[in-house]
């Protein structure tokens, strides 16, 4: 079994319940990254086991081009949902 399908089975159980509870408390982390990272209005954002799309949701309130991959197919259509030009 490859690492991206052992993710996306330990990942992939409840991703609604990691959306709505877990991603909340990561917020702060993610604004101060993308502070340091300068992203802003056209900054082309790529993120790399974007879960359910929480910092992804933030970069593209700043107005970044926002791209996300994760091995988890639940995830990416939840991020999908909440960022629908990523």
């Amino acid at each position: 079994m490859g690492n991206a399908k052992k993710q996306a089975e330990l990942w992939g159980k409840a991703p609604l319940d990691w959306a709505d509870l877990q991603e909340p408390r990561h917020a702060r982390l993610w604004q101060a990254m993308l502070d340091a990272a300068g992203v802003g209005s056209g900054t082309r954002f790529v993120d790399i086991g974007c879960g359910a799309g929480g910092a992804s949701i933030l970069a593209a309130e700043r107005n970044a081009i926002v791209s996300g991959l994760d091995a988890t197919q639940e995830f990416i259509e939840i991020a999908r949902s909440r960022v629908p030009t990523g």
